[in-house]
């Protein structure tokens, strides 16, 4: 039975930075069930307005990007200078990298042309540039899977794709060849982007979700994260075959 009180104090420390991080956010948050997304938020000292997606992934990410901290901004260094947000939602993300490292340039991709108008003016507010374009091992074209979640979308390669990919060098190319540090929530694509040995010799830090289901094991990816020349500084299973994973050179 002493599981219970040490599971409520954890509850009770998770409300309590939820509340804490939101107030310095300029709104108030009372708990998860229920929550109502702001309409503005504050990036350094000003506010901004949002455009969300009223969907439920939108609500969770909100949560788990802006309050929890999910990708660990806060462990990295103060002298981050260069951001690639591969699979940028509306630019969450891009936003919490704003306040962390306010005079870094960040360059946040979303291929969901869906969310094209969200995450650019997100992008103009928060001074981060947002490209529609899908990221992959290698140039080309995709298509979207929708799974019912603006959160949720995958995209397939294809010959006759509509939405246009960029090879995970060109990213890095067009943030002047080294970037400090990048982050990757791409639904299963991750796989084949971390599969570009020579363009990651030039990454100094990694976050990101892993999905497990789309085709490889969690020895599998470790065991390449070292083979990158990277150290796991954090591993966290945080559901049935998908969690979150951060590195540092």
């Amino acid at each position: 039975m002493l599981f219970r009180p040490t599971l409520m104090l954890k509850r009770l420390n998770t409300i309590l930075k939820r509340k804490s991080r939101a107030r310095k956010l300029g709104f108030r948050f009372t708990r998860a069930a229920g929550f109502i997304l702001p309409s503005e938020i504050k990036v350094g000292i000003t506010s901004i307005r949002l455009v969300l997606p009223e969907d439920n992934g939108t609500r969770t990410a909100f949560i788990d990007l802006l309050l929890d901290d999910c990708y660990l901004l806060q462990d990295f260094p103060d002298d981050i200078n260069t951001v690639a947000d591969i699979g940028s939602h509306v630019g969450l993300f891009s936003i919490a990298a704003r306040n962390r490292w306010p005079h870094a340039v960040i360059h946040a991709y979303e291929p969901n042309q869906a969310l094209r108008g969200e995450c650019k003016h997100h992008a103009e507010q928060a001074d981060f540039s947002a490209y529609s374009e899908a990221v992959g091992g290698k140039s080309g074209s995709v298509n979207l899977i929708s799974n019912g979640d603006t959160v949720q979308v995958r995209v397939v390669e294809t010959n006759d794709g509509v939405i246009k990919q960029v090879a995970f060098k060109e990213v890095l190319s067009r943030l002047g060849g080294r970037v400090d540090l990048v982050k990757l929530d791409c639904e299963g694509g991750e796989w084949a982007i971390l599969h570009d040995v020579e363009s990651w010799k030039n990454v100094r830090f990694l976050t990101m979700e892993f999905h497990l289901w789309a085709g490889y094991t969690l020895d599998e990816l470790t065991r390449h994260i070292y083979d990158l020349g990277f150290k796991i500084t954090h591993l966290e299973v945080t559901g049935p075959d998908f969690g979150i994973l951060a590195a540092r050179r």
